[in-house]
């Protein structure tokens, strides 16, 4: 190419890049005089924005941080801005799937993701996009709002976590990150509790009707920045369970200590949300948590712990004066109104769906259901438990293989943990096993499993405890390095 032609090809680039100058500018002038400030924002935010989502593609893990994060935030920010938070996490992990596929393409290793617990993840959708065609089923939309915090989610992360967080330190990165998340939200709470509620706060209990379930006897039931009371007991119930198991765990005094202070924190979080179906987190995590261990000295401490503390709630008045503990202490009542509404619904449900084995539909029951379909009886009667939720809306067939997939992730990561011999990374995994499987016998008495960010985080912790035996190589292997560094 001569000299002559190079000039005048820089002279067409510039004039096509004055020529998309000026449409920017004139794009930004049309929106700026319209007066409307969103439009006037979006477009401000947009480079900022497309510049978020190129990181966000090119480092996939970056996606899955920030989906956790949004995960325990975004419920209150729609209390502050009206906008689709919940959307967000939907943009996070496809943008990291982006990425996924992108390097797949031009590696084409799928080493990562070929395992049985992705298999069992990937049948599941499978069966959720199945139900698209379920007779009953009468909004489609209602199954795309639905379905992504019942397996959508689900499936995403654990193909980004398998694939991006296989060294040992993405594991203390996240934890770390889930700790903090939890720790602002209790002090969120003792904000509420101790200061007082906000005027949005204030909105969404008095103008959107939430202070029926969360003032009680004159008394707020703290719900700090999740999307209610019951979810944000039930999280940090799990937290404090899963920093009370690292805190015994064989860690520098430092590490205990830290972990200690926030199993006390979050706990305390718990008890001042009044959530008395959050109380099976830590009493069946606890006891998962011995089990696991395999020390049957702790056992049988733990078991007469555990029916001391239950002694105490059922049969004694003990504390009686404080709040929570009473709150607690009706939830082991068998006569408890509450409990003898469930069991009503539960068979109004078995009469509807006895001739249904597809369930009425996902996004039939629950929320979405009262949004999309209000009049039909499946959105009319209340699901409260997870596990009658998806027997509602995907039948009997539905919750079978649920409850298999979950059986099956509990009965594989107990043989895995049992075969660690990494001190340390097994206290990793029992507190993960522990945290999921009281959050999984808590989700029978109320809706845990799916919501946020409890989801989000069981979506992070499910896969972690089956990469603990490649984390163990990976130490094995650097230990190793550090004796020949040392010999030589």
């Amino acid at each position: 190419m001569t000299i002559a032609q190079h000039i005048s090809l820089l002279k067409q680039r510039h004039t096509l890049i004055g020529v998309g100058i000026f449409i920017v500018c004139a794009v930004f002038s049309v929106v700026f005089a319209s007066g409307n400030l969103v439009n006037s924002a979006v477009i401000l935010l947009l480079p900022f924005l497309l510049f978020f989502a190129a990181w966000l593609v090119i480092d996939p893990k970056m996606g899955v941080y920030w989906a956790l994060i949004l995960g325990f935030l975004s419920s209150g920010l729609s209390r502050y801005l009206a906008a689709p938070w919940g959307l967000t996490l939907d943009v996070f992990l496809f943008l990291g799937i982006i990425g996924w596929f992108s390097k797949q393409y031009r590696t084409k290793d799928y080493s990562a993701v070929k395992n049985d617990i992705m298999l069992l993840a990937t049948i599941w959708m499978l069966y959720l996009l199945l139900e698209l065609v379920n007779p009953e089923a009468i909004s489609p939309v209602a199954w795309f709002y639905a379905m992504r915090g019942i397996g959508f989610y689900q499936l995403l992360s654990f193909v980004l976590v398998f694939s991006y967080f296989r060294k040992s330190a993405d594991l203390d990165r996240v934890f770390n990150a889930i700790i903090w998340l939890s720790l602002l939200g209790t002090a969120w709470g003792f904000k509420q509790m101790l200061i007082g509620i906000d005027d949005a706060e204030h909105y969404w209990l008095y103008v959107e009707e939430h202070s029926k379930e969360h003032i009680l006897h004159g008394k707020l039931r703290v719900f700090s920045y999740y999307s209610d009371a019951g979810q944000f007991g039930s999280s940090q119930a799990m937290v404090a369970l899963m920093c009370g198991i690292l805190a015994l765990g064989p860690f520098p005094m430092t590490k205990r200590i830290w972990f200690g202070i926030a199993a006390l924190i979050t706990f305390i979080g718990f008890a001042i949300s009044g959530t008395r179906g959050a109380l099976v987190v830590p009493a069946a995590g606890a006891v998962i948590f011995l089990i696991a261990s395999k020390n049957f000295k702790i056992l049988a401490i733990g078991f007469i712990v555990i029916g001391l503390a239950f002694y105490t709630l059922k049969y004694t008045f003990a504390f009686q004066s404080i709040e929570q503990v009473n709150r607690m202490r009706t939830a082991m009542d068998p006569s408890n109104p509450s409990l003898l509404v469930r069991l009503k619904n539960q068979r109004t449900f078995g009469k509807y769906l006895s001739t249904r084995p597809l369930g009425g539909g996902v996004g039939t029951a629950g929320f979405w259901g009262a949004r999309f379909s209000p009049n039909t009886l499946l959105a009319q009667t209340a699901t409260d438990s997870w596990y009658v939720k998806i027997w509602a809306e995907t039948g009997v067939v539905g919750v079978s293989l649920h409850l298999f997939v979950l059986g099956y992730i509990m009965g594989k990561g107990a043989s895995v943990i049992w075969r660690l011999k990494n001190q340390i990374l097994r206290y990793k995994a029992m507190a993960m096993y522990a945290s999921i499987g009281g959050v999984l016998l808590s989700s029978y008495g109320n809706q845990v499993f799916g919501q946020m960010p409890t989801g989000m985080v069981m979506n992070l912790l499910i896969p972690f405890i089956f990469l603990t035996p490649l984390y163990e190589k990976e130490l094995e292997e650097k230990e190793k390095l550090t004796l020949k560094n040392k010999k030589s």
